[in-house]
């Protein structure tokens, strides 16, 4: 990079949000639509990260299916009355998945019943935004600017969005590095607990909007962009899937494994019993749809061996699955619906020239390093 760069990635910072609410933060001429991924913010960052489809870096969902090797399998053994919710053994399964699976990236047990947390694994296990953040997978910016010597500040959602920020600030003022991170979900945050129509979206914008123009001043030459890895959208109705799907009379996990999402239930399939059942249910319902295997492929879903489920079954937009693994409460804008809806688009404000070839969360990687791809890698070869 001949500039300093600057990316900062608000959660659920979406294109229809920010045209309802008029958020142009000067300095950021270059406003753009970007199409997000399927699935939830863990896909699409990493999405951003690497310029891949989930299908092509692993990472779509926070849980997969692997019954037999789950880091979790030992929670078999307990008798069926020792709830998962128990603190005690919460501490112990949050010791181990830290301390003995080594796993660094963000997870939260929710709600997920302790016979299905024994079936499931944890695919993405590092911080994307740190060196190695895939693992295995593809190379990220962060990856190809530390291979580079460049200089890196990084922010995540383990500092607080007003000291992130100040921090920025600060770095920038300083003029010590060369490529500058920030990432907050302070928006998804309010946005779950309000919907998008609640003064407190305005003023967090607006807050957002203040911020990001003092920065553009004190960062006056750097290549900038602020994106969204989403959109939101508003609830206004709930279906209670679980129950239907139990009185189906399936036993998990000789038939299936279930996993409910708020807007996405996933299923792995073991016997013919159990998809002829759930198939002849999901189809009848009005509230989703099945993602076929040609959609599947469309959208950069499509994995091999039912790792992250044999049927998909996306709700529809304003509607949300509960009580579901993630809990029981109540919330006012939700995301994970198909990236069709507009309401799930991303926003991009930007003063780079790259920006205006922007559609997708995948071009971003490329706009701050000129010809990186999905491997990670220039188009000379060189990395």
């Amino acid at each position: 990079m001949k500039k300093p760069a600057v990316m900062i990635i608000i959660d659920a910072l979406g294109y229809e949000l920010a045209e309802r609410y008029q958020f142009r933060p000067a300095g950021l001429p270059c406003i753009k639509r970007l199409r997000t991924v399927p699935g939830f913010s863990q896909a699409a960052l990493t999405s951003i990260m690497t310029g891949c489809r989930p299908d092509e870096h692993g990472l779509w969902m926070m849980y997969s299916f692997c019954p037999g090797n789950s880091p979790l399998g030992w929670l078999s053994l307990f008798p069926e009355g020792v709830s998962s919710r128990r603190r005690w053994l919460r501490r112990l399964i949050e010791w181990k998945l830290r301390k003995v699976d080594g796993i660094k990236a963000y997870y939260s047990l929710y709600s997920v019943p302790r016979n299905v947390l024994s079936l499931i694994g944890f695919p993405a296990r590092r911080n994307i935004f740190l060196p190695n953040g895939t693992e295995d997978g593809p190379e990220t910016v962060i990856d190809e600017l530390y291979q580079r010597g460049e200089r890196l500040f990084i922010r995540d959602y383990h500092t607080p969005e007003e000291e992130s920020f100040s921090d920025l600030k600060a770095a920038l003022e300083g003029g010590g590095f060369d490529f500058h991170l920030l990432y907050t979900a302070g928006l998804d945050s309010s946005l779950h607990r309000y919907g998008t129509s609640h003064h407190e979206i305005e003023k967090h914008l607006d807050w957002y909007r203040r911020e990001l123009e003092e920065i553009s001043l004190i960062g006056a030459g750097c290549n900038m962009a602020v994106l969204g890895d989403h959109g939101m959208c508003d609830v206004n109705s709930s279906i209670d899937l679980m129950d239907r799907v139990e009185k189906l009379d399936l036993e998990i996990p000789a038939d299936y494994i279930p996993f409910y999402d708020s807007t996405m239930a996933r299923f792995r399939i073991f016997t013919g019993r159990a998809r002829k059942r759930l198939c002849g249910m999901l189809t009848g319902m009005e509230e989703g749809v099945i993602l076929s295997a040609e959609e599947k492929r469309k959208l950069g879903i499509d994995f091999e061996g039912g790792i992250y489920g044999d049927i998909i079954f996306i709700i529809n937009q304003g509607t949300i699955i509960n009580p579901s693994y993630m809990g029981k409460e109540l919330i006012r804008g939700m995301h994970g619906y198909h990236p069709d809806n507009e309401c799930m688009y991303s926003g991009l404000f930007s003063n780079m020239e790259e920006a205006e070839k922007a559609g997708s969360i995948t071009d971003v990687a490329s706009m701050f390093i000129p010809g990186f791809t999905c491997s990670g890698r220039d188009e000379d070869g060189t990395g």
